[in-house]
């Protein structure tokens, strides 16, 4: 907007950062949190947190998925504008991070609606 007042379009890459920031930074990272609180506990799962989850794998979706959603936001403009090597790769790897923070709460919201399965005789 302020760009715009003074005359000068921002750039395209502003746009499509500030939308994977609002969606990744805000919405996914909301959603992960209301799951955490809102889902039913599994007290024969997790037995040490008192039904919860796993407290070590939560730390590394967050920390996987917002240390990816950084990297994105740095990697990105400078792909964009440069096409160096050194940024696609990282950007890549800041989207196998997002990707690894959301399988890895994906996982343990899992493990909270559905109880494994029954194997006779274990």
């Amino acid at each position: 907007m302020i760009m715009e007042a003074a005359g000068r379009p921002a750039p395209f890459i502003v746009s499509v950062e500030h939308g994977h920031a609002g969606f990744v930074g805000w919405l996914v990272n909301t959603v992960i949190g209301v799951g955490l609180w809102l889902l039913p506990l599994n007290r024969e799962r997790f037995p040490e947190a008192q039904g919860r989850y796993p407290e070590g794998a939560v730390r590394v979706a967050y920390f996987a998925l917002n240390l990816g959603l950084v990297a994105r936001l740095l990697c990105e403009p400078w792909f964009d504008a440069t096409k160096a090597a050194a940024a696609g790769v990282l950007l890549i790897l800041s989207a196998l991070a997002q990707l690894l923070g959301i399988g890895t709460a994906a996982w343990v919201l899992w493990q909270r609606v559905f109880p494994p399965p029954l194997r006779p005789g274990l």
